[in-house]
Parts: structure tokens; C-alpha cells; sequence
């Protein structure tokens, strides 16, 4: 009897552990399948009617067409069961009411927009649209509705949260702009230093950044407001004359910049009655270019010393024993091919970085921390097998490096390849791939759409960066980045193919005026190598094996590239 009864005992615990084996093997499987949720179903639909309006002209839009796409938006609000989706809805839908406040003429439709983004702040205060929120509402408070008061206040609240963004700086900008007619004073020291003339046009000079090498140099000039300005050469000094402006009290007028091998040697300011005039002195200098951005407002000013802007042809001029250069154009040599010239530096700039936390995934994980991750273990990569090549990142830590100190840093360190690594983002939960960006003269509206976001510029400021390229970018430069794009990209979506389809799909390469490649004296690309909206592609990015896949197939582009150098050299 005893011994029956230990075979039944022995025979249940067996099948039950036969039962509760497929049980393990389910759970085990779960974290890694995701099921699009009701609220991202919604928005995947929003997207494909949002689209569907705006491939038609303005006129051609009907009102409660405009109506339905917000209901659509609402009810993804609604059925966020996982509190992940509803501040991209609320987002859109503000975003949605503005546009037909403007195009409708019904005031009402403004104030929607900003309960809206008002919802953002109550629902989601720690989501990735709180920014997006607060610079929404400040907009419309200011541009639309003419409420200073209630603008300045939403600019301020941007501050006290932000301290260090760059939505920060736009904030502090535009505080100055309606201190004339709100009264009010900014805080921060830099803003107390300007005056109710700023609203009147009349800059201020808040800060001088430079950066120098031995044949390059960048001086940028932080101002309150944009404005006009002169410039000339004299001997080896470059003049820049600001007609309306004024320095502040903050800054040094004399600022001596002499460093061991750099081509700057001193940077006076001097203030005229109403203007100021910046003269800075070269070792020696050869040609100029400037332009100016905004959000922030900053002159840029960029230095050569022994060859000008486009000097690939008339370097090549001089070089009577090594193939002629040939023109710009596809498939055209360049003086690095021409030469046969080895790359033994690159500059890697891993995207965003301190307060600027760039995208945020569905877990709260910041584009920072990732590509911070990604751009070091790459640098690991190259020294592996690159063992000639000397790797610079442009940050190591989690610290905020402004665009246009990114490329200056190449420069003056003379790099012969710059990569700027970025994660994408997109309201369309399921959207995915790679897609690898060169400078050029040309984008399409989505393209800029792209530059606008990664360059924190107004469209308009984005679309006349196009102008200054035909100055400072030579068709020979451009191609190669284009090459080194290509292979880039094509290893990225080989790359990633063994472990991911969707975050292997070829978004191809494209083109747009990133302000991070802008004056770039090398081939240079902006890489983004994963959407961090996409659930699959979130999850993955957590992993440190999928982050270091892409730094292989990063360096595998990069190593493809120099490759394709040397062959070039040897015909």
C-alpha cells in the first residue's frame, strides 16, 4: 500500500511539473512580446489622419475635419491605461487647436490648446512633453493671445525647472523681449544684465565662447537678441561691428585666448556710444565666415589660417606629383582620396547631454544617458582595432555641450571624421529604423523638420542655414560625407538586422542643415541609430548587448569607409 501510494505521489508532482513547465517557458517570454495598446492604436491612426490633412492646401480643410483628428486624441487620452501615450496625445491635440485657431479665426480653439497642454503638467509632471508644454502655452500666451504677463510667467516656470536647457536659454531670451512691457526682471544674472532696450532691438553681448587649433578657430558671441552686424578684415584681425548693441557688465572686454599652437591671440570688445565693435586677432588668417542663429541669439564667426573656406582644389594645386582634383559632383575625389591621406583622428559627439535629456522612452530613460553609453563603447571599438587612430569624444560624462561648440571642437583638434550619435523619437508608437544625415545645401520639409527639432531652431532659421552653406561647404566635402553616410548606414542596418527587424529598417540617408555638422572641416554625419519611442526598440536600447551592437556596426561603417580611403589611394 505504501509503496502504491509513493508511485501516485511520484507520478503527480511529475506531471505537475510537466504542467507548469510551459507555464515558466510563458512567463519567461512575456517581458519581451508587446501588444499595441487601444491608446497606441489610436494614435497610429491619428498620425495616418493627420497626414491625410495636410497633403491638402489650407483652404481645402474642413473645420470638423480638424474636430474629429482631436477626438481621436482624446480618446487616447482616455484608454492610457499605462499612463504611456497620453501626454504625446495631449501634446498633439494642443498642437492641433492652434492650428485652427489661426486658420479658423476662433479664439476659442487657443485657450483648448491651452488646457491641453495644461493637462501635461497636472497628468504627466514628470512625462517627456512637460518642456513642450510650458514653451506651448508661453507661445500662445505671447504670440497669440498678446498676454505678457501670463507668457512670462510660463518662460519663467521653464527656467526653475530647466535651469541649464536650451529651453532654458530660449526662456531667458524671450523674458528679455517682454520685460519692456511686463516690468518684471529676470532672476538670472546674465538677463539682469540687459536693459529695456532689448526689446527694442538693441543686443547685448552676455558671453564670448572660442575655441582654437593651429588653422582653425570659432569664436561665437551669446547675445540677448539677434541682430544685424558688420564685418571686415584687417592685416590678420577680424572686425565684427554690432551697430545697435551693447556688452554686459558680466564680461571681460579684453579677453586674451593665446594658446600653445592656436591661431587666436586676443578678442577685444569695444563700446561705441550704441554699438560694439569685436576685433579679434589671428597669428595669421586667411578667410572668414559668419552667420548667426537664434534660440539662443549667437553670432558664430569661423577662422582660417593658411587655407580658406574650400581649399581642397587649391591644396590639391600644390601637391603637382598627386592626381588633379576634380570638380564637385557624385563619385568626384576628394583631397583626403586624392592625397591618399589616412584618418588618425576621430571626433565622436555622443548627442545632447546634462539638462538637454534629448528623447525620453516609456521606462523614463534619457537619449543622453544611451548615446553617452553607445559613443563610448565605440570609442572602445576603434582603439581595438584602430590602433593608430586617435579617438576624441566631444563628452564624456553626462554634462551639456552647445551645438556649435560640438564642431568647433573637431576642428581645432584638426579630425579627419566626425559622428554625431542620436536617438529618434516619434509620437507614432510603432515608427522604427536607422537613418544617417550629411550636411547639404538641400532637404525636403520632412528633412528640416528634423533639423528644426535636433537643431532647436525655428523652421525659418533652419531653411536660411542653406544660404550659408553655399559659402562655407564644398561640393567635394558634401559627397564624401554622402559616402561616408552610405557606409555608415548600410552596416548599421546590417548590423542590427541579426537582432532586431524593426530596429534594423533602412530609413535610408537623408540630408538637412544640422547646426552640430555646421562648418565642419571633415566628413562628418549625424546617425540616428534607434527609435527610443518604440516599445521593441525602447526595451532593447535597456541592454547593454543590443547598445553595443550598434557601436559595432557604427565602427564597422567606420572602418568600412577608411577602407574604401585606401583603395581609392592605391588605383
Amino acid at each position: 500500500m505504501k509503496r502504491s501510494i509513493r508511485f501516485y505521489c511520484a507520478g503527480l508532482i511529475a506531471l505537475l511539473m510537466v504542467l507548469a513547465t510551459p507555464l515558466r517557458e510563458n512567463h519567461a517570454q512575456q517581458p519581451s512580446q508587446y501588444t499595441l495598446s487601444a491608446s497606441d492604436e489610436l494614435m497610429q491612426r491619428a498620425a495616418l489622419l493627420l497626414r491625410d490633412l495636410h497633403r491638402r492646401e489650407a483652404p481645402s480643410r474642413e473645420e470638423n475635419e480638424y474636430l474629429n483628428l482631436v477626438t481621436v486624441y482624446e480618446r487616447a487620452v482616455k484608454l492610457d491605461e499605462d499612463h504611456l501615450t497620453g501626454d504625446a496625445a495631449l501634446a498633439a491635440a494642443a498642437e492641433t487647436y492652434r492650428e485652427m485657431a489661426r486658420q479658423f479665426k476662433k479664439q476659442r480653439y487657443f485657450y483648448s490648446a491651452i488646457e491641453c497642454y495644461g493637462a501635461i503638467l497636472k497628468q504627466y509632471p514628470n512625462g517627456p512633453f512637460l518642456t513642450r508644454a510650458l514653451t506651448g502655452m508661453a507661445r500662445i500666451h505671447e504670440q497669440d493671445l498678446q498676454e505678457p504677463e501670463a507668457a512670462a510667467r510660463a518662460y519663467s516656470d521653464i527656467i526653475r525647472r530647466f535651469p541649464q536647457s536650451v529651453s532654458a536659454r530660449e526662456a531667458e531670451a524671450s523674458l528679455v523681449r517682454l520685460q519692456k512691457v511686463t516690468g518684471d526682471r529676470n532672476p538670472v544674472d546674465v538677463i539682469e544684465a540687459h536693459s529695456d532696450d532689448d526689446a527694442a532691438g538693441i543686443a547685448t553681448v552676455s558671453q564670448v565662447r572660442h575655441f582654437s587649433g593651429p588653422d582653425y578657430a570659432r569664436v561665437i558671441l551669446d547675445l540677448s537678441v539677434t541682430t544685424q552686424y558688420e564685418r571686415k578684415m584687417e592685416g590678420s584681425s577680424l572686425v565684427i561691428k554690432l551697430p545697435t548693441a551693447k556688452v554686459s557688465p558680466l564680461i571681460s572686454q579684453l579677453q586674451n585666448v593665446s594658446s600653445p599652437g592656436g591661431m587666436l591671440k586676443q578678442i577685444r570688445l569695444n563700446v561705441k556710444d550704441s554699438s560694439v565693435e569685436i576685433r579679434i586677432d589671428c597669428s595669421r588668417l586667411r578667410d572668414f565666415a559668419i552667420f548667426t542663429l537664434d534660440n539662443p541669439a549667437r553670432l558664430v564667426a569661423d577662422l582660417r589660417g593658411a587655407h580658406p573656406f574650400g581649399e581642397e582644389a587649391e591644396a590639391a594645386e600644390v601637391q603637382p606629383t598627386t592626381p588633379a582634383v576634380k570638380p564637385g559632383g557624385q563619385g568626384s575625389l576628394t583631397l583626403m582620396r586624392a592625397l591618399g591621406l589616412k584618418v588618425r583622428r576621430i571626433v565622436i559627439d555622443p548627442g545632447h547631454g546634462g539638462s538637454d535629456t534629448g528623447a525620453i522612452g516609456r521606462d523614463g530613460s534619457f537619449e543622453k544617458d544611451l548615446v553617452l553609453d553607445i559613443g563610448l563603447r565605440l570609442r572602445a571599438a576603434i582603439q581595438r582595432d584602430l590602433k593608430d587612430v586617435e579617438v576624441i569624444m566631444t563628452r564624456e560624462t553626462d554634462k551639456f555641450v552647445p551645438l556649435d561648440e560640438r564642431t568647433a571642437i573637431a576642428n581645432a583638434k584638426q579630425a579627419d571624421l566626425f559622428v554625431s550619435i542620436h536617438l529618434n523619437s516619434s509620437p507614432a508608437p510603432m515608427a522604427s529604423g536607422i537613418e544617417t544625415y550629411f550636411l547639404s545645401l538641400e532637404a525636403t520639409k520632412d528633412e528640416l523638420e528634423v533639423a528644426t527639432r535636433e537643431n532647436s531652431l525655428t523652421a525659418r532659421n533652419a531653411g536660411e542655414l542653406q544660404s550659408l552653406l553655399q559659402r562655407i561647404v564644398t561640393d567635394t566635402r558634401i559627397n564624401e560625407s554622402r559616402e561616408f553616410a552610405q557606409h555608415v548606414q548600410s552596416n548599421l542596418v546590417a548590423g542590427l538586422g541579426r537582432v532586431s527587424p524593426t530596429a534594423s529598417f533602412n530609413r535610408g540617408v537623408k540630408k538637412a542643415p544640422f547646426v552640430v555638422l555646421l562648418g565642419a572641416n571633415m566628413p562628418s554625419i549625424l546617425a540616428e541609430v534607434s527609435f527610443l519611442s518604440n516599445p521593441k526598440d525602447g526595451e532593447a536600447l535597456r541592454t547593454a548587448e543590443f547598445r553595443q551592437q550598434i557601436a559595432e556596426s557604427l565602427f564597422g561603417g567606420i572602418k568600412s569607409y577608411v577602407d574604401s580611403l585606401t583603395r581609392s589611394a592605391s588605383r
